[in-house]
């Protein structure tokens, strides 16, 4: 195995010459393809999250509403945690 030193391989590199094939262009393109495919929509399972979420909370309206009795529901939820506390 030869010795090689990192100034031989930097001369080497310096020797060498670039491929005369430009892809650039074509980079570029798939690029900016990728990227407005990506964007295309990011919010959309925070769409459907709050979607879902506006649901559930409509319907726990509902149900709270119509199960409203006529009392304070403070005292109620008080005496519901005092009951389960003892």
């Amino acid at each position: 195995m030869k010795n090689v030193n990192f100034h031989n391989l930097i001369k080497l590199a310096q020797q060498e010459t670039p491929p005369s094939v430009d892809v650039a262009d074509s980079v570029l393109a798939a690029l900016s393809d990728m990227a407005v495919r990506a964007n295309a929509d990011p919010y959309r399972s925070y769409l459907w999250m709050s979607v879902a979420s506006a649901a559930v909370a409509a319907c726990i309206l509902i149900a709270a509403t119509l199960t409203q009795q006529s009392g304070d529901s403070v005292s109620e939820v008080m005496n519901y945690v005092s009951w389960i506390a003892q």
